[in-house]
C-alpha cells in the first residue's frame, strides 16, 4: 500500500490536465467578457447607422415614386 500511495502522489499527469482545463476556461471567460464589452458598446452606433439608413431609404423611396 505504501508503494501505491507513493506512486500516486508522485504522478503529475492529472495535474497537467487540471492546468489545461483552467487555461481553457480562462480563455473562454475572457472571450465572453470581450464579446460582452464590444457588443454593449456597439448598440448606440448601430442604432445611429440604422436610423440614417432608414431616413435615406424613406427619402429615396418618396422621391422615386411620386
Amino acid at each position: 500500500m505504501s508503494k501505491f500511495l507513493s506512486a500516486f502522489l508522485s504522478n503529475e499527469d492529472g495535474l497537467v490536465t487540471v492546468e489545461w482545463v483552467a487555461l481553457a476556461s480562462a480563455l473562454v471567460v475572457g472571450a465572453i467578457a470581450i464579446g460582452w464589452l464590444v457588443l454593449g458598446n456597439m448598440k448606440a452606433p448601430a442604432n445611429t447607422i440604422g436610423n440614417q439608413i432608414n431616413s435615406t431609404a424613406s427619402t429615396t423611396t418618396s422621391v422615386a415614386h411620386p
